[in-house]
């Protein structure tokens, strides 16, 4: 009796919420009013984007991580938006931007290739940019493709270097299951795994963090699941077997980049394959790690990141050509 009621609950849970968020936001809905800045739109042919624009100044382009929305960047957004015109993007695929199913495979040029049309579309002819994880690599690929159009550029903990297998690999298989994917995505947008999230998210942190950066982060997971979709999700999933490999093309750049990883990450190995090809082809580089830091720095030190951000964009010029590394505690 149990495992019947369980199973008419699931399967009522699938029906309810459906598998998919918006999959063609031609009516510029959004999940949920932004907590900071304004909410726009702007039409790339034949694509819906969503971005929040806050503050004055010089543009600064944020750009989340994989299955996150813009909000991955709302502990910081406060900050910056105080020295910088923030335009923070949901990519396609993710929170109130379209989601197709068919027509765009979600690489990382692709969405790279998105962000200058939009900022094309603008008239903004050169911006900064910082990208976390899946974002920081869309970040690093805009800077070497279109070097004429990104003064600066903040990494965290994206990579160019791709390792065999990479942490949490199995959801490229199992998103793309069409029942299992489907039923998935559901639970997920049904808000019952939020909490579970963002422990997983957080890592042992999560416990030192204090109420309101709990309730915080919290907020910021579930609006990012609650927009998820299937379709877009199981492909971005798959979008490093996918991309193009530019790992020749970025020995080559001299655009400014500030790179940031944490030695507590689940993809330490991988961030470390990249950063030894970093110190060796970008003398450039300025490179700092946290000693406790996790992959989403973002969340997990707002106000440190938003520091070593304002310090490394707003230098006169980059001052030295070797490789500064610094560790932080």
């Amino acid at each position: 009796m149990t495992l019947s009621l369980l199973f008419f609950l699931l399967i009522g849970l699938v029906s309810n919420t459906g598998c998919s968020y918006l999959g063609k936001n031609d009516r510029q809905q959004v999940y949920s009013k932004a907590k900071y800045g304004e909410d726009r739109f702007i039409n790339v042919d034949p694509y819906w984007i969503h971005y929040v624009e806050a503050g004055e100044g010089d543009p600064l382009f944020l750009i989340p991580g994989a299955f996150s929305t813009y909000r991955d960047w709302n502990r910081l957004i406060p900050i910056l938006s105080n020295h910088y015109k923030i335009l923070a993007f949901d990519y396609l695929g993710v929170g109130d931007s379209d989601k197709p199913d068919s027509g765009f495979n979600y690489t990382i040029e692709e969405q790279a290739d998105l962000i200058v049309k939009v900022a094309e579309k603008l008239q903004i002819p050169k911006f900064q940019v910082a990208g976390v994880s899946y974002g920081g690599v869309i970040a690093l690929n805009l800077s070497t493709r279109y070097p004429e159009k990104v003064e600066r550029v903040v990494c965290i903990e994206g990579g160019v270097v791709k390792p065999k297998r990479l942490p949490h690999h199995y959801k490229k298989e199992v998103l793309r299951i069409p029942l299992i994917g489907h039923f998935i995505i559901s639970a997920i947008r049904s808000g019952l795994f939020d909490r579970i999230t963002a422990r997983v998210v957080m890592g042992e942190t999560w416990e030192k963090l204090s109420d309101q950066d709990k309730k915080e982060i919290l907020e910021i997971i579930s609006h990012n699941n609650k927009t998820a979709s299937q379709g877009s999700w199981s492909r971005i999933a798959r979008t490093f077997k996918n991309s193009r490999d530019f790992v020749e093309e970025i020995k080559g750049l001299r655009t400014p980049i500030l790179y940031l990883y944490g030695k507590s990450s689940g993809f330490l190995k991988m961030t470390e394959m990249n950063v030894d090809l970093f110190n060796k082809y970008l003398p450039h580089i300025e490179i700092v790690s946290f000693d406790d830091g996790i992959h989403n720095l973002e969340l997990q030190k707002p106000r440190e990141v938003a520091d070593l951000i304002l310090e490394f964009f707003n230098r006169d010029r980059f001052q030295n050509q070797q490789s500064v590394f610094h560790s932080k505690p």
